[in-house]
């Protein structure tokens, strides 16, 4: 089966009330933000939505992407391959429903003037924070000179004396 572009904006009321599902892809063309993360631009994102209510009649959406990135390491800045999984789940808030009537496990999302909500949006912020805080090989992997670097060694440059001891001297 192919796969098809989920769409930039949904209303999410109207695709829960036909139950839709989405299993596509978003544009990596689109996802402008996490481009500028990577260190190379990554392919299209793998995306799964699925619209629906709960038994309080809020009506949510859930969905999972995924992506091979390339990040830069931060040891050794060679590009380090990694794949980003993520899982999501939202409620639109409006009039009727605010962010305190929502049950904890659904994360806000505000809907625009007209009603809908931008999916490749939310796809890209999970994504974005889905990506590790720090990028780095394995020890061993990384690409580094272990005879340049310096652990808990100061140079003797370093051990200059103290600009404060004549006051100490005074103080006596």
């Amino acid at each position: 089966m192919k796969k098809v572009r989920v769409p930039i904006t949904v209303d999410p009321v109207r695709s829960a009330s036909k139950a839709t599902s989405y299993d596509g892809v978003v544009p990596a063309s689109g996802l402008k933000r996490l481009q500028e993360i990577l260190f190379t631009p990554c392919d299209d994102v793998a995306v799964y939505l699925s619209f629906d209510r709960d038994e309080q009649g809020i009506v949510f959406f859930r969905g999972n992407a995924e992506v091979d990135v390339a990040l830069a390491c931060q040891r050794c800045g060679k590009p380090i391959e990694q794949q980003v999984s993520v899982k999501f789940i939202y409620a639109p808030t409006n009039r009727k429903i605010t962010i305190d009537d929502l049950p904890s496990h659904y994360e806000a999302v505000e809907l625009n003037e007209l009603g809908e909500v931008n999916l490749h949006e939310i796809v890209e912020d999970e994504l974005i924070l889905g990506l590790p805080l720090v990028a780095m090989h394995a020890e061993n992997e990384c690409e580094i000179d272990r005879n340049a670097m310096v652990f808990g060694e100061l140079p003797p440059e370093a051990e200059k004396k103290n600009p404060f001891a004549v006051l100490q001297q005074l103080k006596k």
